[in-house]
């Protein structure tokens, strides 16, 4: 028995989808804040991009997502930080469009107030990829406190992003 038992390999459990590891990518933004509403409010913002994985409660339909974590300020004094998940879906052989889901806290400013301290993002991305394999592309968000609070104005931002893995950072 003991034999045996030294003979079979252990089972190594499958990877944990909640389990983050490093980041793969970097990506950062710059853009306007309320284009829709005339602007003239402007935003930075980063964003770590983690490798995508399946999660097994959802339906097979549904693509591999891959968790983010970022931050945006906007010139008139907001800081939104937040984490969620976006999919990567290949239009051909260099575009890509992104849809992605995200919960976050907003830090309001004297300007402008969304509601509440609890906000949604939901973005769709067009990207680019270039020859180093770098992607430049634009990205339009909306955020919205989903109604949890007495005000919900929302807003959008549509920014321009440039992302880059940092495996080949650390390479290089």
């Amino acid at each position: 028995m003991l034999a045996l038992a030294l003979a079979v390999p252990p089972v190594e459990a499958a990877p944990s989808p909640w389990r983050l590891g490093a980041p793969e990518e970097v990506a950062a933004s710059s853009g306007v804040f309320d284009p829709l509403v005339g602007g003239g409010s402007y935003e930075i913002g980063t964003e770590l991009r983690f490798a995508p994985r399946r999660f097994s409660f959802l339906p097979r339909f549904v693509p591999d997502l891959a968790p983010t974590a970022g931050v945006i300020t906007g010139s008139q004094g907001s800081l939104y930080v937040y984490g969620g998940v976006h999919a990567d879906l290949a239009l051909g052989e260099r575009w890509t469009f992104t849809p992605g889901w995200a919960t976050g806290l907003y830090y309001r400013s004297p300007r402008f107030d969304l509601g509440g301290p609890l906000e949604f993002r939901t973005s769709v991305e067009l990207s680019y990829r270039l020859v180093n394999g770098s992607r430049v592309g634009a990205c339009l968000y909306h955020l919205s406190n989903g109604g949890l609070f007495d005000r919900n104005p929302g807003s959008e931002s549509l920014v321009l992003t440039y992302r880059a893995g940092l495996h080949q950072a650390r390479r290089e």
